[in-house]
């Protein structure tokens, strides 16, 4: 039967059915190659999973992951592949439709790099550290570094125990892409010329600020470094001496002094760690930035790192430096009250305009009152679990927490000491949104179930900015016995939550959450990336604030089967109806009080109709039965 919908100039009788302010997931996209690393478990400095998430001002997302080999693909589609695991870099547009992808590899997987951040003015940046292992004396199969896929590092032609210079000898590289289709608008060596006895650097540390320059703490062993300004002594053969730097966005050079400054750090920052596990914040207000994060890519094997000749003694830290000259302003670490079972790690560090920060992450502490976590002064709730326990906190510009959140229980199913979730935050006006990976966990009034002995399921936990009050929760549910998880985070100019992680077998296998069901098919046993949108409104051209029942229409019912009324305290001059992905199917212009359109053809699904009065716009999401 046909279905119509009708427009009827009335009053309203009662309150929207749909509330088009609600979070649902509206689409999924998923990619990877089937070779996989040996076994079935799970290793996040190697395996697939979506790494950093960013959107420009034009509503485009850009998405960072390592993808392996065996006809790797993205949404159906093939992607280059140099060797067994390399990096992608790929965008979408805001409906989910890929635009372009990008890889970066060579031989040897040793590729390496965990942000992304666009300039709203055509760039994409990441910070690259790459290990080019082709060489003149290597067989032919060691294909050089590819930055894109007409341009590489030079093959090397000095012996591997020369201490002869080479410029395909280098590791640390800033990159600019061109958001418009992905390729390469400029690399910049951040070495100078090293051997092959010095080659390694430390570029895994940096920010964007509000003016889009890039802030880095760069590690460099001895040599001649950046364009000539540093020179490290020749006694920095196995460490490195760190430097403050400040990058201009269009071209790569470095900002007038102070620039670089030289920082009294003794130890090992991001090289060391792997995984991504440091983060930085630049303070513009204040002149000031924030290192957070773990010092051990594992469990109990943290690095020495100390900073002016004081230790870090515990394993997750926090540094405020001033950001003129490399001074501590102050530092927190987390305690270990008795126990040596250190594992503890800062995975989500944003501020506010008002220059309070929010961190996100696990500890590893029992359930007693004598083995309590600390942070700094503040000591957080007597745990649910035994083992890790997921946080989110709110401090202020003094180090001085304001709130603190865990997960307030498990249910009986859920094993204890789940460790494996990134736990990025990324704040969304005034709420904050910590992703991770769950099984049982219960947040607020918020309870979520699986069955016994499951394995982790994706979570989005959504809080109050100012209180650490949750709003709400929203999770992906997987099929029984896999570990699925979100590991990246970023909100759209709409105020829609972009997300990406990794799964096993089978995700969005609820019928009722409006997503066709991800399936990773050939791979072995092992993750494949995929990406999602938690979404109020379908895009820009769906994005309005006007509530319907505030405004007086109505639209009913819902679901629907043949007709979709709607009723408005004032003519609907004119409709639009977009699918669940964005694409505009059907619109006309109506100033009579009851009209009609033959939408049958459309399959069933998820719709939002947009409707227009002369002095409101409003949208509302219906299903089609």
């Amino acid at each position: 039967m046909k279905t119509k919908i009708h427009f009827l100039v009335c009053m309203l009788a009662a309150s929207s059915l749909v509330n088009a302010q609600n979070y649902q997931w509206q689409w999924a996209r998923q990619g990877g190659g089937n070779n996989g690393s040996s076994g079935i478990g799970f290793n996040e400095t190697t395996d697939e999973m979506i790494r950093s998430v960013a959107v420009d001002n034009q509503n485009n997302y850009y998405y960072l992951t390592t993808v392996f080999g065996g006809t790797p693909q993205l949404d159906g589609q093939s992607v280059t592949h140099y060797h067994s695991r390399d990096l992608l870099l790929f965008s979408t547009d805001c409906q989910g439709n890929v635009r372009w992808s990008q890889t970066i590899g060579g031989y040897g997987d040793v590729e390496n790099a965990w942000k992304l951040e666009t300039d709203n003015n055509g760039g994409l940046y990441i910070m690259l550290n790459a290990t080019n292992q082709a060489n003149t004396s290597a067989p032919s199969t060691y294909i050089p570094i590819y930055f894109d896929t007409n341009v590489s590092l030079p093959v090397v032609n000095v012996a591997y125990n020369s201490p002869e210079p080479h410029p395909g000898i280098n590791t640390a590289f800033l990159l600019k892409y061109n958001t418009s289709n992905g390729s390469l608008a400029w690399q910049k060596p951040l070495q100078g010329n090293v051997s092959y006895a010095v080659r390694s650097a430390d570029n895994g540390v940096w920010c964007m600020d509000n003016a889009k320059n890039i802030h880095a703490v760069l590690g460099f062993a001895a040599g001649t470094h950046l364009d000539g300004l540093i020179t490290v002594p020749s006694t920095f053969t196995n460490t490195f001496q760190y430097y403050l730097v400040k990058f201009n966005y269009n071209n790569g050079n470095m900002t007038p002094a102070p620039n670089p400054v030289l920082l009294p750090v003794t130890g090992t920052l991001a090289s060391a760690v792997g995984g991504g596990k440091i983060n930085m914040l630049y303070d513009e207000a204040l002149n000031r930035y924030y290192i957070a994060g773990s010092r051990s890519a594992s469990f109990l094997s943290p690095f020495p790192f100390s900073y002016n000749s004081v230790p870090f003694n515990n394993e997750g830290f926090m540094l405020a430096i001033n950001a003129g000259n490399g001074n501590e302003i102050w530092r927190k670490e987390f305690s270990a009250p008795n126990t040596t079972a250190q594992d503890d790690k800062i995975f989500g560090l944003v501020k506010d305009n008002d220059s309070n920060i929010y961190l996100s992450g696990y500890y590893y502490r029992g359930t007693t009152a004598t083995s309590v976590a600390t942070f700094g002064n503040y000591s957080f709730p007597i745990p649910f679990n035994s083992g890790i326990n997921p946080f989110v906190l709110k401090m202020n510009s003094s180090g001085e927490v304001q709130w603190a959140k865990i997960h307030e229980g498990l249910t009986a199913t859920a094993p204890m000491g789940y460790r494996f979730m990134r736990g990025q935050l990324v704040l969304n006006g005034n709420e904050l949104a910590f992703v991770k990976g769950a099984i049982g966990d219960k947040w607020g009034a918020f309870q979520m179930t699986r069955a016994q002995n499951d394995s982790a399921d994706p979570l989005l936990v959504r809080l109050n900015k100012d209180t650490g009050e949750v709003i709400g929760t929203n999770e992906i549910q997987s099929n029984y016995g896999f570990q699925d998880e979100l590991t990246a985070v970023a909100v759209d100019n709409d105020g829609n939550y972009v997300v990406g992680g990794l799964f096993h077998s089978q995700l969005f296998t609820d019928a009722s959450d409006g997503v066709n069901t991800l399936v990773a098919t050939g791979n072995n046993g092992k993750s494949q990336f995929f990406i999602s949108k938690l979404a109020k409104s379908v895009c820009s051209q769906l994005s309005v604030e006007e509530n319907a029942s505030e405004v007086g229409i109505k639209v009913y019912p819902n679901p629907v089967k043949d007709i979709l009324y709607v009723k408005s305290q004032n003519p609907i001059e004119r409709y639009e109806i977009f699918s669940s992905v964005g694409q505009l199917v059907s619109s006309n212009t109506w100033k009579i009080s009851t009209s009609s359109v033959d939408v049958s053809s459309l399959p069933k699904g998820v719709y939002y109709i947009k409707l227009f009065t002369a002095k409101h716009n409003v949208v509302e999401k219906f299903v089609k039965d």
